[in-house]
């Protein structure tokens, strides 16, 4: 299991880890295991632009309405990690 802290406290889900981020924060995409480094450029309550990518802020999915990709119930092909 991977341990993240945010501003010195402790977070182990992922739902907390994303809700905390703000504009300007690093993120990584996950990719078929290929895992880039963006930046969070906006943000919604339901989402999380990062550039020319969309995620979902409580699961961190690639939204993308082109290829049907989104959070549960929807498939994605990609995702925010924590870290690489």
């Amino acid at each position: 299991m991977n341990i993240h802290y945010i501003d010195g406290n402790l977070v182990i889900n992922i739902h907390t880890l994303l809700r905390s981020l703000k504009i300007g924060d690093t993120v990584f995409r996950n990719l078929a295991g290929c895992v880039h480094q963006l930046q969070v450029s906006e943000l919604t309550p339901d989402k999380m632009i990062c550039g020319a990518w969309e995620f979902c802020r409580s699961t961190g999915a690639e939204i993308d309405d082109d290829l049907g990709w989104g959070a549960p119930p929807l498939f994605t092909g990609s995702y925010i990690v924590p870290s690489p």
